[in-house]
């Protein structure tokens, strides 16, 4: 199994993020070097210029960071920004980080973007893969937010305009390559912008001959505190300071700043020009492709229909259960799995009656097996989405069975590569997207479910699916919670749970949260709350 350079503690949370689409954070900056009016595929493909004075100014300013020690930031500020965008880099940036982790991919017409997941659809308000889209057809993705607000950059970033933003910032950067093949390309955008005194640290997959470039000068982490909330605990953060090694890796890094006794904030506004609107580049030639493409099959299906999407929800599927055959009829499994899927998508905007709730209920007790991780569940997590949407409490019960659910057919797409797992986990990309549904339902068995869940302990939570504390506890913060409820959150002995209640108070307050706050952990409202980005021309 393959693990980042900064992790030994035989977590699970990599094999998640690689298979399931990661627990873990929303993504979606579209950028560009140059003015939309004179926007092409060019300008998004390399840095501009720069001065020699400039260049002699940054290189002094890394240097001076890399004397440590060093706060990077896992996929940006995600609690302030969605993960992996522009946005959030720059507001770790704002909040006393010295660096960033990143993400690469490379979209179907060869544009190096930032993206972690293998899928779309947990940060993305559509489905697919990175490498199944043109960079123009990335551009008009959405994300999918946890509150209304409006970003900048319109979707996930690319590599050159992450470099003039490190530029600009003198922002060390951690590499994690993604998938094979795009090593040259980094390498070449590293060289152009003179820039590789600011990578760090690469992660060892998929980066064989970048690790041996020369030019490289990489640091030593001292810890990774982003799993289980450890980087919002100031005596987790305060024990690893002094360590061995030069770095912190953090996924928020209000707290380490405060202990490095950093300026709190220190807002630097975006350019403007990295977030150009790129719809109207030239397409680039496509290299030919004989996989099965999600994204186009789905929608190849057309825009949203009722009367065509109905007959889909409703009919049955025998085949959903049995994925055993030959190719052909896998492939027709596929593709009526992604029928189903669509349908469920399509009737979002409906208004919520009676026939379609039982409609979307019964698509998710019966989700699809696949041998296929991308696929598995596919047809029950957009009828899942689809009621969270409707805010159709009465099927909070539905996604409690869903979630208890030990499905035993889970043995007919039984993978041996992850046998040491629980046959559960299989299930893991459809239950994740259960509890953060479950906060949209509002209402006392969404409400007491998730209080049930914060409260189990690690064993327990692995028995019906890769633990999801942080989820848990976002979703429940949902709810309509009393002052002690808060304040018990605030205190809980789980830090996972604990560490994302301090935050999600801090971060969106009322009047009860502060008041908890004050009682429970009265040093967190010495942190900067979170604060939108600002763009400038």
């Amino acid at each position: 199994m393959l693990r980042p350079s900064y992790r030994n503690d035989g977590s699970m949370t990599q094999w998640i993020r690689k298979t399931c689409g990661a627990v873990g954070l929303a993504v979606l900056c579209a950028t560009a070097l140059q003015r939309p009016a004179a926007a092409d595929f060019a300008s998004i493909r390399e840095v501009r210029s720069e001065s020699a004075a400039a260049r002699e100014t940054r290189h002094r300013r890394v240097v001076e960071r890399r004397a440590g020690p060093m706060i990077i930031v896992h996929r940006g500020a995600s609690a302030i920004a969605p993960e992996n965008s522009l946005e959030a880099y720059a507001a770790a940036m704002d909040y006393g980080a010295d660096g960033c982790e990143i993400d690469f991919r490379r979209t179907r017409d060869g544009v190096l973007v930032l993206f972690h997941d293998d899928m779309l659809d947990r940060l993305l308000d559509d489905v697919g893969a990175i490498n199944e889209l043109t960079f123009a057809e990335l551009m008009k993705t959405r994300p999918r937010l946890r509150s209304n607000r409006v970003l900048a950059s319109p979707a996930p970033p690319t590599f050159a305009a992450l470099l003039e933003l490190a530029r600009q910032r003198a922002m060390l950067l951690h590499l994690d390559i993604k998938e094979p093949g795009l090593e040259d390309d980094i390498a070449g955008l590293l060289t152009r912008a003179d820039a590789w005194d600011h990578v760090v640290s690469v992660n060892a997959y998929n980066a064989t001959n970048l690790l041996r470039n020369p030019k490289l000068k990489l640091l030593r982490y001292k810890a990774g505190l982003f799993d289980g909330r450890r980087d919002m605990d100031p005596a987790a953060v305060e024990a690893a300071l002094p360590g061995p090694g030069e770095m912190i890796i953090v996924d928020d890094p209000r707290v380490a700043a405060r202990a490095l006794k950093r300026p709190p904030y220190q807002p630097v506004s975006l350019p403007r020009s990295l977030c150009a609107d790129l719809q109207r580049g030239r397409n680039l030639p496509l290299p030919p492709s004989t996989n099965f493409n999600l994204h186009a099959f789905f929608h190849a299906l057309g825009k949203p229909a009722r009367e065509r999407a109905l007959p889909i929800l409703g009919a049955d599927f025998p085949e959903a259960s049995e994925p055993d055959g030959d190719p052909a009829y896998e492939h027709r499994r596929t593709e009526r799995i992604v029928e189903r899927a669509w349908a469920a998508h399509a009737v979002a905007p409906e208004r919520k009656t009676p026939p379609l709730v039982q409609r979307l209920e019964n698509q998710m007790r019966h989700r699809s097996l696949h041998r296929d991780w991308r696929y598995h569940g596919l047809d029950g997590i957009m009828a899942a989405r689809t009621l969270a949407g409707l805010r159709a409490t009465e099927s909070a019960p539905v996604f409690i069975e869903m979630f208890l659910r030990v499905d035993p057919d889970l043995k007919k797409i039984a993978d041996p590569q992850w046998s040491e797992y629980p046959l559960v986990w299989r299930d893991a990309r459809f239950k994740m997207e259960l509890l953060p549904a479950l906060g949209k339902l509002r209402c006392a068995a969404s409400k007491n479910f998730l209080l049930e869940y914060v409260a189990k302990n690690e064993a327990r939570a692995r028995q019906l699916a890769p633990p999801q504390f942080e989820e848990a506890t976002r979703a429940l913060l949902l709810q309509d919670l009393t002052r002690e409820e808060l304040e018990a959150l605030l205190r809980h002995s789980n830090l996972a749970v604990r560490g994302t209640a301090i935050l999600e108070c801090l971060d969106r307050p009322t009047r009860e949260r502060t008041k908890a706050l004050k009682a429970a952990a009265p040093w967190a409202l010495e942190l900067p709350r979170a604060r939108r980005c600002k763009t400038r021309d």
